[in-house]
């Protein structure tokens, strides 16, 4: 096999960490050689350090691993905090187990006011990372791999030894004779990471001996531009998660793909290259209002100029039968007929009729219903169209029929009753939206 270093070895310090040697600051320990060796750093600079494990019961080594490192923290005096883990499910361990330690870390960084999680990834895993994500896809921030410095909540993970290699951190290992241990797993072949790490990575070392440091440089530019792609993004957006497409038309198609992926982030969606393609297509459309299904039953609507996300719906279809004197509910709404309005600052609609044309009927549009005007009939479908009301709001517009089945009103919009008398149909919102 081919050794995996970039062949120009570095002197591994912590020279330019971001944070003082006396505040508190997390590491997160594995018991693995690259976390071994940065625990080693941060003691011998005599750094505030504690100490957080997480043991994912996966190996009978495990029980050994967190023996060891609570026996060197209670040694050297140093703070150490375990969990233990066991995921609900194997086929997404991976992800499960990562969220689990990451929220463990935060929980203990609380706990010693620490404002910095530390974790010992280097360079190779950067290339392993950008590797990873140019096979399977991403956007431009996922293609820049790891990230020095993060937010996470409201403290920072910090990698300190980013920019170093393995090379380096086995060399430091060696010299300074750390003890550390070696989890088997990260010899198979069964994740892909595992697959880039044998097999794919050294071959692009080969090739070149700086591969390793012109990842580091091409992780850096693409975390420099999309920063500055999502500074314009979040401005233009201004804290919505909406847009009008006029505007949007505007911007260059950097920003507008951007702009897309921010809003998807929001709602826990993977904005793929696909998918922002399809969404683009959406908003360029003839059609004036479209819908495009996503993933956890949210849809994207374009709505005439404006475009954003919203939960799927499920359409409650109702119809009640309304007399003179008479209160009922309609989906959200109570309604009342009266002769005699009580308190005239009531929203009501005022319907003139004739006696035959009660009860009256409310209840949801459905397909073929129409208007009647004296030039002649329109259907209700495209009367919604005309007025630009968005799609998921035609359904939950109370239609007032008489006794013939006739509409004569639509609530809020048109009144096209007749007749010698007049009532008051009285509205209350009883669950406003």
């Amino acid at each position: 096999m081919i050794m995996v270093g970039d062949f120009m070895s570095k002197i591994l310090t912590l020279d330019n960490v971001i944070f003082k040697k006396t505040e508190p600051v997390l590491l997160a320990l594995s018991g693995g050689r690259d976390s071994m060796c940065l625990l080693d750093l941060l003691i011998k600079n005599n750094y505030n350090v504690i100490v957080a494990h997480v043991n994912h019961k996966k190996r009978l080594e495990s029980e050994v691993e967190e023996q060891y490192i609570k026996n060197y923290c209670n040694k050297l005096n140093i703070p150490c905090e375990i969990a233990h883990y066991k995921a609900p499910k194997e086929d997404n361990f991976q992800a499960l187990a990562h969220d689990f330690r990451y929220d463990f870390f935060y929980s203990v960084a609380k706990k010693y006011k620490a404002k910095y999680i530390l974790t010992a990834h280097q360079t190779n895993d950067l290339a392993e990372t950008i590797l990873l994500r140019l096979i399977s896809g991403s956007n431009l921030y996922g293609y820049g791999g790891i990230s020095k410095l993060v937010n996470f909540k409201d403290i920072y993970i910090y990698r300190p030894l980013l920019s170093f290699s393995r090379c380096d951190i086995d060399n430091y290992v060696k010299e300074n004779n750390i003890y550390y241990f070696e989890d088997e797993t990260n010899s198979h072949n069964d994740y892909l990471r595992n697959r880039i790490r044998h097999n794919i990575l050294p071959l692009f070392i080969k090739e070149n001996p700086n591969f390793l440091q012109g990842m580091l440089n091409y992780s850096t530019i693409l975390k420099e531009s999309f920063s500055y792609i999502r500074k314009n993004t979040i401005l233009y957006l201004n804290n919505k998660l909406e847009f009008n497409i006029s505007s949007f038309n505007n911007l260059d198609i950097a920003i507008k793909k951007d702009v897309l992926s921010y809003i998807l982030e929001n709602y826990n969606i993977k904005g793929s290259l696909k998918l922002i393609d399809d969404l683009l297509n959406i908003i360029n459309n003839n059609k004036p209002q479209l819908d495009y299904n996503l993933k956890n039953n949210y849809i994207f609507c374009k709505r005439y100029d404006k475009c954003y996300i919203k939960l799927k719906e499920a359409i409650v279809k109702n119809k009640i039968i309304l007399n003179l004197n008479e209160e009922k509910n309609f989906l959200n709404y109570s309604f009342y007929l009266t002769k005699n309005i009580s308190n005239p600052n009531a929203k009501y609609l005022k319907l003139w009729y004739n006696d035959e044309d009660l009860p009256l009927t409310i209840r949801n549009r459905e397909n073929g219903d129409y208007l009647s005007f004296k030039y002649g009939k329109k259907k209700i479908k495209d009367y919604f169209i005309d007025k630009k009301i968005p799609k998921e709001k035609r359904d939950i517009y109370p239609i007032i029929l008489n006794n013939k089945g006739e509409i004569i009103a639509i609530m809020d919009l048109i009144n096209l009753s007749k007749g010698n008398d007049y009532i008051y149909l009285v509205c209350e919102v009883k669950d406003a939206k």
